[in-house]
């Protein structure tokens, strides 16, 4: 089977492939989680409640963007591929 079988049989999901994190990352995350830890311990319930909203839509606004940078990024490598095999 090919790679275009494999897509429109829904055997390709990469989507699910998690990328390796780099030790950069792994401290930024860990960053990112002491301070949140940090910051809530001072909130309010209601103000829990509102940070939480916020954090569902900041991730729902990455995952817009990420989709939208692999779909660019797809259409760019068949431009690219489709201007290959012209010339």
């Amino acid at each position: 089977m090919n790679i275009l079988e494999d897509l429109y049989y829904g055997n390709l999901f990469p989507h699910e492939k998690c990328a390796k994190l780099d030790d950069e990352v792994k401290e930024l995350l860990k960053l990112l989680n002491r301070n949140e830890e940090n910051l809530t311990a001072t909130l309010s319930e209601g103000q829990k409640d509102t940070f939480e909203k916020y954090k569902d839509c900041n991730r729902e606004i990455s995952e817009i963007s990420e989709r939208e940078a692999f779909l660019n990024g797809f259409r760019l490598g068949a431009r690219i591929i489709i201007e290959s095999v012209n010339e």
